[in-house]
């Protein structure tokens, strides 16, 4: 790939050699063989230029397809160090960035990038070239005419190069514009089954053309920075072509310069503005692309969890599988939130069961999901098996975890694919006693292909029921140590989740069950209730009874 980019630039500088010549050639053709009557140059000059130009253009064609490959691999590449860091960053981070700024990361702003490397391998090593290789040959013509074609090109230059630094900051505004916009329609595009259902398409149809509107009057601001560019440098180059016919006419008529050096040199200045034009064309993709690059090392700077962890991984895998859950004045608020956890301190029992009670908003979710590595507390300490998880690395924890959450998420592929997402060396038999364990045996046999059966993109062939039993099997295909289900059978009948509680009872495993339903749970070793953030009450569904009056008056609402 070295090669190739060392080929491209060389490959322009013949082409852009080539190009210079003409002109020079052109001017011994006029002034020679029409005006000096050397009609034997006009062919052998002539076919030097047919030559040169078809050398020129085959170069031209190789630094093309030598830029295009190397950019091509820049940007593959460039696109899997940001996937790779983004399935790598912790939960925090990704709240922080927003999926739809890094979905345009991932996509649009890379494409940019590799879009500014393939240009700048051609025009950017061009421009300069013909502005130097105009500039010397102007020199050898006349030089009055290379102190106009100067003066002109540096004019231009510095009008681009103003006109360009200012719009920096409008191009940092768009991609935020665009990131609105990506956010929006993504949010639409998902819900547009709701806001049939409430008729809501003219407001959705208002805060889009609102998000929309702002996209394009920031874009429009852009564009018209750049429409005003063209103008003038064109105009400025049209003022030196006219010096140049007026200086450069008088000077033929006293002889300084011929016929021909003339029209090499106005020919000399269309290159100019030529190369103008690219360079104005490869700035302002570069201009684009700063941002987009500032974006993506946003990303690729972000400290990993790996990066965070302290400890040694050996000196930890037995603690997560036998060992208690504690956790110790936990508080917990999401980036610029309010608390959502406070003071919570309590102890999960090793291989029981232990439920997680509470009214919607009271924080059951994200408990578990601090015990299970995706967050960090704001203070307090969690242990497992004495273990501090601070000091342990999240991958390692997870690992010995497994959790199936109430809105289930399944992969686009086979059944079986999505089955053996945490275990992939698990076998068919093991994939089918963890089908059976979630009642979802019957479904898979009953498929043609079996756990071949195809999953559309979020298993939208599959009722909300069956995708929650393929992700509660999912998590005991994973062979856990720790098995958290946060209200995941919410979307079955009864007797199904009934008989999947009873089949779960037999697995010799520490089990974390969130739900709301009291009725659906009293059976647990552990009862912990939580109220707008804190443990209202722990206990067995007996002692609770007796003991809490929150816990007795919301069991008995429940029940009636």
């Amino acid at each position: 790939m070295w090669a190739l980019a060392v080929l491209a630039p060389l490959c322009v500088l013949i082409e852009t050699w080539a190009e210079l010549a003409q002109p020079d050639l052109m001017s011994t053709i006029v002034d020679r063989g029409i005006l000096g009557g050397e009609r034997g140059i006009i062919m052998p000059t002539g076919m030097k230029m047919v030559s040169i130009i078809v050398a020129g253009a085959v170069c031209g064609l190789i630094s093309i397809y030598a830029a295009g490959r190397v950019s091509y691999r820049l940007g593959a590449d460039l696109r899997r160090e940001v996937y790779d860091r983004l399935m790598r960053i912790g939960f925090e981070d990704v709240d922080r960035l927003g999926t739809a700024s890094l979905m345009t990361r991932l996509g649009d702003d890379v494409n940019r990038v590799q879009a500014m490397v393939q240009q700048s391998m051609r025009l950017l090593f061009r421009a300069p070239l013909m502005f130097a290789g105009s500039v010397a040959m102007a020199i050898m013509i006349d030089v009055n005419i290379s102190v106009i074609i100067i003066c002109v090109m540096l004019t231009a230059i510095a009008v681009v190069t103003g006109v360009l630094r200012r719009t920096y900051a409008m191009f940092v505004k768009l991609q935020k514009a665009r990131d609105r916009f990506t956010r929006m329609a993504r949010e639409i595009l998902a819900g547009v089954r709701v806001v049939k259902t409430y008729t809501n398409e003219e407001l959705e149809q208002e805060r889009f053309d609102s998000v929309n509107n702002a996209q394009t009057a920031q874009s429009v601001k852009v564009g018209y920075a750049m429409a005003c560019l063209m103008p003038i440098v064109s105009f400025s180059l049209n003022i030196g072509t006219i010096l140049i016919l007026y200086i450069g006419g008088g000077e033929v008529v006293t002889g300084n310069i011929s016929v021909g050096g003339i029209m090499a040199a106005i020919n000399y200045m269309a290159q100019i503005q030529i190369a103008i034009m690219m360079a104005q064309f490869v700035i302002m993709g570069i201009t684009q692309a700063r941002a987009s690059v500032e974006r993506i090392e946003e990303v690729l700077n972000t400290p990993t969890e790996d990066d965070r962890d302290t400890a040694g991984i050996g000196a930890r895998q037995a603690h997560f599988r036998n060992g208690d859950i504690e956790l110790r004045s936990v508080d917990f608020a999401y980036a610029g939130g309010r608390k959502v956890l406070d003071g919570i301190t309590a102890a999960i029992p090793c291989g029981r069961t232990t439920a997680i009670i509470g009214e919607t908003g009271s924080g059951k979710t994200t408990l578990v999901n601090l015990i299970a590595g995706n967050y960090e507390p704001t203070n307090g300490d969690i242990l497992i098996g004495g273990t501090e998880l601070r000091t342990t690395s999240r991958r390692e924890l997870r690992s010995h975890i497994s959790l199936a959450m109430q809105t289930p998420l399944l992969f686009s592929g086979t059944l079986r694919e999505n089955l053996r997402l945490g275990n992939p060396s698990a076998t068919d038999g093991e994939i089918m006693e963890a089908a059976n364990t979630a009642h979802i045996a019957d479904y898979i046999n009953a498929q043609q292909d079996g756990l071949d059966g195809r999953v559309e993109q979020g298993g939208k062939n599959l009722s909300g029921g069956q995708r929650q039993r393929v992700c509660l099997a999912r998590a005991l295909v994973k062979r856990p140590d720790i098995l958290i289900l946060d209200d995941s059978l919410s979307a079955l009948d009864g007797l199904t989740e009934s008989d999947i509680r009873k089949a779960l009872t037999s697995l010799r495993l520490t089990k974390i069950i969130v739900s709301q339903r009291i009725a659906d749970v009293r059976q647990a070793d552990l009862i912990i209730m939580l109220k707008a953030g804190r443990v209202a009450a722990t206990g067995s569904h007996e002692e609770l009874m007796r003991k809490s009056p929150e816990y007795r008056e919301t069991y008995e609402t429940q029940m009636s």
